[in-house]
């Protein structure tokens, strides 16, 4: 009888070695979308970014000028995007490409890597610019200037105006992971 017991408190031991082994966290922290829930392991996530989300709803155009960037996209694990643009005078779309410093956290210091002018031409109204993991960029309007493609880490956008009158502009964007 005690060769059974130790074989099998033998066994128990090695199970609960297995199970502590296995049961380790990856110290790699989830994408969190913008409400702070993690991207997976939901089945074909898609998140929509409002004007309000972005800050650009209705933001004020200069004549000549860039509207301000909007507001900071996480994208590290993003396979496609839409980005929607109306703007009342026409314009050139530029992208903003951040990087973050080693903190592990939700929210990381973000520094500007690189901006690139994307789409230029877009005309007054509204037109989509779509950006994926291996296709080229493309848009409803415009000619797009650089061959852009995701994943990475974060994006911004902004607008200039191509005329010398004052408008407005609004954006949308869909992340799909």
């Amino acid at each position: 009888m005690p060769k059974t017991l130790r074989l099998i408190a033998g066994c128990l031991i090695v199970v609960a070695l297995a199970l502590a082994v296995f049961s380790q966290t990856a110290t790699q922290l989830p994408e969190l979308d913008k409400n702070g829930k993690p991207v997976f392991p939901r089945p074909s996530p898609h998140i929509s970014y409002s004007p309000s989300d972005l800050s650009h709803g209705s933001i004020t155009l200069p004549a000549s000028a860039a509207t301000p960037n909007t507001s900071i996209i996480k994208t590290g694990a993003a396979t496609k995007m839409t980005l929607f643009v109306n703007c009342t005078q026409a314009v050139n779309l530029s992208v903003n490409v951040y990087i973050a410093d080693d903190q592990s956290g939700s929210s990381p210091n973000w520094t500007l890597y690189a901006t690139y002018p994307l789409v230029t031409g877009i005309a007054a109204g509204a037109h989509q610019v779509y950006i994926a993991t291996e296709l080229a960029p493309n848009s409803t309007s415009g000619t797009v200037v650089t061959s852009f493609r995701l994943p990475q880490i974060a994006l911004s956008f902004f607008e200039t105006n191509t005329t010398a009158t004052a408008g407005s502009c609004t954006d949308r964007v869909i992340v799909g992971y």
